[in-house]
């Protein structure tokens, strides 16, 4: 058994085991029998794993590391791969759907096209003046054409066309005839996202709603809220940035600790003014509870339900960021893998690896 020297104020004991100068991080107590005489142990010495699809490295406190080496780019023409002996390898992707009535093209920005394409039994092409149409002549000496390709502008939320002697590109519509919502097509994805429109005035007396019948613009309604509290023996206000208020006629106490009540010396009216308890970002909302009158700070539940992330609310994006489980093994012949029913690691063996 190898056995770590943790201080070298200890002194290993035995007669067999050896022991190297005071100050050296490489020491460890060993069996001689194992070493050879006057040799140390030195636990960085074959941290090499001689696999190029590896960074390996070691410390004296965590031992050997090795890291995979991520071989991705951003050409959908490529395949990505790696391979121990020579490293990140590129091969092209072969886009052949085996019709022979289509011209198998690949765009690097979008991956594989396959267009079908007309012949006619002339061996010389007219001259073409459509720029929606490209020309070529097959094997069999015919002419032939299809639509062309330089119509792409790679933007999701456009449909690109060809027509009319030039490119066309329509904007995606995203209407779902609600004026409640609004309607926006995502750059990333091309899908239609219909967000929730506030209707919030920033007035505590009001009750804010967005009615989805209304036309002409008008689908927020904000209805004056009643404070009445059926107590004849108060005073019963509503103030713009404190909401309802309820006080005896001599006084301005309202029974609530989120307030700072003062009376107005030349209109004695009363007035109130809102406890500041910080400004509430989304990760930290900040609130006061009135009973109490304390500052209570919570954040957003950002759990998403799977057990292979870790959830978190992210100060600097002021997102919820779900962070994937690491299940790396450091064994570049296992599959490794999260279970999502049960958040635990699986490494499934990969069959011939060496």
């Amino acid at each position: 058994m190898i056995k770590s020297l943790r201080s070298m104020k200890k002194v290993c004991t035995g007669s067999n085991i050896i022991t190297k100068p005071l100050h050296s991080p490489m020491l460890y107590c060993a069996h001689q029998s194992q070493l050879g005489s006057g040799a140390f142990l030195n636990i960085c010495a074959s941290c090499n794993s001689n696999d190029k699809c590896y960074k390996d490295s070691c410390s004296m406190a965590n031992g050997c590391k090795h890291e995979q080496i991520n071989c991705s780019g951003n050409d959908k023409c490529i395949n990505y791969s790696c391979h121990p002996s020579l490293g990140c390898i590129e091969t092209p992707k072969s886009c052949d759907d085996n019709n022979p009535s289509t011209v198998d093209l690949c765009i690097s920005q979008s991956g594989c096209i396959n267009l079908p394409f007309i012949c006619s039994t002339s061996s010389v092409c007219p001259n073409n003046t459509n720029p929606c149409v490209t020309q070529f002549i097959n094997s069999a000496g015919q002419c032939c054409q299809h639509e062309s390709l330089d119509c792409d502008d790679y933007n999701p939320c456009t449909d690109d066309s060809c027509s009319g002697g030039g490119c066309q590109h329509t904007p995606v519509t995203c209407n779902d005839n609600n004026p409640c919502t609004i309607d926006q097509c995502s750059s990333t994805t091309g899908l239609c996202q219909f967000t929730a429109k506030s209707c919030d005035d920033n007035n505590m007396c009001t009750l804010d709603t967005c009615n989805s019948n209304a036309v002409n613009g008008n689908e927020c309604v904000h209805t004056p809220i009643s404070c009445d509290d059926n107590n004849p023996n108060t005073i019963d206000e509503c103030h713009i940035k404190i909401g309802c208020v309820h006080h005896a006629a001599n006084t301005c106490e309202d029974n609530n600790r989120c307030t700072i009540d003062t009376m107005n010396s030349t209109s004695g009216e009363c007035q109130y003014t809102r406890k500041n308890c910080g400004v509430s970002t989304f990760c930290t909302i900040w609130k006061c509870d009135p009973i109490q009158g304390g500052c209570v700070a919570s954040s957003p539940n950002c759990d998403d339900g799977n057990p292979c992330t870790l959830d978190v609310c992210d100060s600097s994006t002021q997102a919820c960021a779900h962070i994937q489980k690491n299940c790396f093994d450091n064994d570049r012949c296992t599959k490794d893998s999260c279970n999502i029913a049960t958040g635990q690691c699986t490494h499934s063996p990969i069959s011939n690896c060496f």
